[in-house]
């Protein structure tokens, strides 16, 4: 149990530095969409796909990121909520079954959200270049977490069943 309260703090913690940023920024994206000139810092273009674009794809590309990174705070909140229901012993409910499902497809959909333009502005480059990678990167990662809550999800209704049959059987 101690470490679930260590996990829950973890997450706690987690969601509300994902909250400040929620909250900020958004009147960031505002920010540089509506007066450039008045954001006290310059927004560096670290990414390659971005260099060379203008004003407003990079605003679009910010808004989409945006959206992408909600859909992960929300997979933190689900994963919140969860813990909640440890910590309370209700581990093969329905809500926590639905949470690891929600919170895999959460986490999925905000992690082709956020390639999305990625992969358009590579595209409509002149020159297409194309790079293969191979070994473990946050790609890989960001799908295998995704697909994992869903699994846990399938794994947990299976358990319930198992349950439910045993309960019966007595």
């Amino acid at each position: 149990m101690r470490r679930l309260s260590v996990l829950k703090t973890v997450i706690d913690v987690a969601f509300v530095l994902a909250m400040i940023a929620v909250i900020f920024t958004l009147p960031l994206i505002l920010m540089m969409a509506i007066m450039p000139d008045e954001i006290p810092f310059t927004i560096n273009g670290d990414v390659e796909a971005l260099q060379g674009k203008t004003e407003w794809e990079l605003i679009i590309f910010c808004l989409i990121i945006y959206v992408a990174y909600l859909f992960l705070v929300y997979a933190l909140y689900l994963f919140k909520k969860t813990l909640i229901l440890f910590k309370k012993r209700i581990i093969f409910d329905d809500v926590v079954i639905k949470n690891f499902d929600q919170m895999g497809k959460a986490i999925l959909i905000g992690y082709f959200i956020a390639i999305a333009p990625m992969i358009f502005f590579a595209l409509t480059d002149n020159p297409v270049q194309l790079k293969v990678s191979f070994g473990l990167n946050e790609s890989l990662l960001m799908v295998g977490l995704g697909l994992f809550f869903m699994v846990l999800s399938e794994v947990f209704q299976m358990a319930k069943n198992l349950k439910e049959e045993n309960e019966l059987t007595v």
